[in-house]
């Protein structure tokens, strides 16, 4: 999977408990937050993910600050946030931003990992307010101290520790990446190399798959993406897919071990969260989806709601109802032996939640009239 899609904080959790017979919570968070051998990252898609840390550099490169910035207006652009916010002229943004970024480690070198709002307590400037979008519906307002931790985050300054709270929480600690992680060199690795190296491990894990999935797993431009496939040209194969019409590309060595797979008799059957890495890994999701009941899965963003999968296929999605069962639609038939499998599943997934009930995330209409 490369990594796990954590924008919604239970996300891993599920994606974990889906795939690892006998999952519990306390593995991951163990992982996490004692052994330090998985961390939040955000890299791909400018979203956050759960990734092996000793891979932090390739993910670090692979996305530097200015494709985060992407999608900000430019006022709000490192510095530029400072100046905006009436806090120091433009010249003098840069070296207020070394300034803060000093002092911000200072303070969590002292006291250990901090919530943004703690931060603030330390440094004042933190609590200076932005407004945006004046006059439109999605109007608002955010703190400085908001957007400077995850800015620092970015700059490879800050980590993602211990969320407060539960589970779910995404109240998160901040720690010095240093301390965090004191064996990680996020220069270790350059560009061109972080690149390579991930649409390598993208295709080792989601291949068969078109250049075109690849940018939107990415987030990468097309050049960008076509640049760094010309790094793994010469260890890829195209191959094609019954029932789709473009040229699929996947590492030669896995196209080989292919021949001689045979697929099981046995039906199979997965519960995968909202967001889950597979559902997300492709542009193209007809080779598991068809194409009529796309809306009832995907937002307008392309991001998935729960779902229900049979033999490598969506077949319908789930939920949870207000006291914390597992209900489901289907809009697929399913055999009674599927069926049987499908009830076993919601049985496991029920006692896993242990009767808690979380928040439905991602929706579409279709799973808001089930609600």
């Amino acid at each position: 999977m490369v990594a796990l899609h954590a924008t919604a904080a239970t996300g891993p959790y599920f994606s974990l408990w889906s795939r690892v017979s006998g999952f519990q919570r306390q593995a991951l968070e163990a992982a996490l937050y004692e052994q330090h051998s998985l961390v939040k990252w955000l890299c791909m898609r400018v979203t956050l993910h759960v990734a092996v840390s000793d891979e932090v550099a390739f993910f670090y490169r692979a996305f530097p600050v200015d494709f985060f910035e992407r999608p900000m207006p430019i006022e709000f652009r490192g510095g530029g946030l400072l100046s905006y916010a009436g806090l120091c002229s433009g010249e003098e943004a840069p070296a207020l931003l070394a300034d803060l970024h000093r002092r911000v480690l200072a303070v969590v070198a002292d006291e250990g990992p901090m919530t943004t709002q703690q931060i603030g307590q330390k440094v004042p400037e933190f609590a200076a307010k932005i407004h945006h979008d004046v006059g439109k519906a999605y109007e608002g307002e955010f703190s400085i101290g908001s957007r400077l931790v995850g800015d620092m985050c970015m700059r490879g300054l800050l980590v993602r520790t211990r969320p407060r709270g539960s589970w779910r929480s995404s109240l998160y600690e901040y720690a010095a990446l240093s301390d965090w992680l004191p064996d990680v060199d996020l220069e270790s690795v350059t560009q061109d190399e972080a690149r390579v190296w991930l649409l390598r491990r993208y295709l080792s894990a989601f291949g068969p798959a078109t250049l075109d999935d690849v940018q939107w797993w990415t987030g990468l431009t097309k050049g960008e993406t076509e640049e760094a496939f010309g790094g793994i040209a010469s260890e890829v194969a195209q191959v094609t897919i019954d029932g789709l019409d473009d040229a699929h590309l996947m590492l030669a060595k896995d196209a080989e071990g292919l021949r001689d797979f045979t697929p099981p008799d046995d039906p199979y059957v997965f519960l995968l969260p909202s967001l889950d890495p597979y559902i997300m890994g492709y542009r193209d999701r007809c080779r598991f989806l068809a194409a009529e009941h796309r809306k009832k899965v995907f937002d307008r963003a392309g991001n998935a709601v729960p779902t229900v999968w049979v033999d490598g296929r969506v077949v319908g999605v789930w939920g949870q109802h207000k006291d914390g069962r597992i209900f489901h639609e289907l809009f697929e038939s399913m055999g009674d032996a599927e069926r049987g499998l499908l009830a076993d599943e919601v049985q496991r997934l029920e006692g896993f939640l242990e009767g808690e009930a979380l928040p439905p995330g991602i929706r579409t209409p279709f799973t808001r009239a089930l609600e």
